[in-house]
């Protein structure tokens, strides 16, 4: 039963160093990524934006 126990806790001590990794490396890492998609998306569609009203003001502004 020694054995038994003994895996257990290895495991209990692995699960936490592997928490504590994610925590510490891929969680920041993955707030990073999401961060810098948002502002690419958000620069993206303030061009798309930007180019619909050119659109809009140059089909409103006909010459008679």
């Amino acid at each position: 039963m020694a054995n038994f126990e003994e895996f257990g806790k290895t495991v209990d001590e692995e699960m936490k160093k592997l928490k504590e990794f994610f925590e510490m490396e891929v969680k920041p890492g993955a707030k990073r990524g999401t961060l810098d998609a948002l502002r690419a998306a958000s620069a993206r569609l303030a061009e798309l934006a930007d180019d619909l009203e050119r659109r809009f003001k140059d089909s409103a502004v006909k010459p008679e």
